[in-house]
């Protein structure tokens, strides 16, 4: 009787041992990083694209979406969330230049006349 008792115990303590303690488990943020979209806003074309700069970064040429009417899914560009002074050139004439706010994960849409 002891030693089934005895047998019985030492099996369920090798059995309560072998089981996982703790969960496992992964958690991570959103990057950290927003997007620039530019869309026509008027009847002028921007076959070319035109030239964008944010903040002192070096400027790059940027495609300007044209709207449609279910949707606007066109081309995005990443940049670094908060305060940004964005400038848009086209053809030496400036067509927008502000500064925005934008958030992390946020699209900020810049409408050109």
């Amino acid at each position: 009787m002891k030693i089934t008792r005895l047998l019985l115990i030492t099996l369920i303590l090798c059995s309560f041992s072998a089981c996982k303690v703790g969960v496992a488990s992964k958690s991570g943020g959103m990057d950290n990083q927003s997007y620039l979209q530019f869309i026509q806003g008027g009847s002028r074309s921007y076959g070319d694209g035109v030239t964008a700069y944010v903040d002192d970064n070096p400027a790059f040429t940027a495609k300007v979406d044209v709207p449609k009417r279910r949707s606007i899914k066109g081309n995005s560009y990443v940049i670094k969330p908060g305060t940004r002074h964005v400038k848009v050139v086209s053809n030496g004439q400036t067509l927008y230049e502000k500064d925005v706010v934008i958030g992390n994960q946020e699209t900020k849409k810049i409408v050109l006349p």
